[in-house]
């Protein structure tokens, strides 16, 4: 999976499901993640995710704001270049994981599974 969405954007799997983890934190309506929730929903340590944010921010896809309820955190959103890369790569993410899946000797793919796999809950498929 890293490999395909390297390939493709350039991005590794952390950085996707980051892009992804505030997605989905918009579509919860804050518009807005706290940067230890980012590190929460990445399982990444919190200086590993400030690196990952720095790099994300340098590369467009994010922008930092200082939280205006507490100075001393920092909250991160979207760019429009991170909703096209979400739009291209959730996709490449999920032929990855069907191929990864197929790999196993698995001939037909349980969707519930898979579902698991790509990250789906409740139904859910990845970020369209």
């Amino acid at each position: 999976m890293e490999g395909h969405l390297h390939r493709q954007l350039g991005l590794g799997l952390s950085e996707f499901y980051a892009l992804w983890a505030l997605r989905d934190s918009m579509r919860a309506g804050s518009g807005l993640l706290p940067l230890g929730d980012l590190a929460g929903g990445t399982g990444l340590s919190p200086s590993a995710t400030s690196r990952l944010v720095r790099r994300l921010r340098d590369r467009g896809l994010i922008t930092t704001h200082v939280a205006p309820h507490d100075r001393r955190s920092v909250e991160t959103e979207l760019t429009a270049v991170a909703h096209d890369v979400l739009r291209v790569g959730s996709p490449l993410l999920r032929r990855a994981v069907e191929e990864a899946v197929r790999e196993l000797g698995t001939a037909n793919i349980d969707e519930d599974l898979l579902r698991y796999l790509t990250g789906g809950r409740d139904g859910a498929t990845l970020p369209a």
